[in-house]
């Protein structure tokens, strides 16, 4: 991974940024043919080894951290468009 201490971007020039390789990574899951609770399960282990990694850079975790829960509140709020994540890149 990347130094974290690279010049923060803007939630939009990081979605920008990473748009890409989530596509790749939702087609792959495709091509694996994973079930929703199986894919949920990688994205969990990927959250779990980030949140290991940031653990050196509790500023970096703390952003993370809050991020995650912003996500998950404006879900449950009903407030986030879905379709927005399955945008092709």
């Amino acid at each position: 991974m990347p130094d974290m201490e690279t010049p923060a971007l803007t939630d939009a020039e990081m979605a920008e940024r990473v748009r890409p390789l989530v596509n790749e990574i939702l087609e792959r899951f495709n091509e694996e043919r994973l079930a929703p609770s199986e894919a949920g399960m990688v994205i969990l282990a990927l959250v779990h080894r980030l949140l290991g990694i940031l653990a050196g850079t509790p500023e970096a975790r703390r952003h993370f951290v809050l991020m995650m829960i912003n996500m998950i509140n404006n879900f449950l709020a009903g407030e986030m468009d879905t379709d927005q994540m399955k945008r092709p890149g």
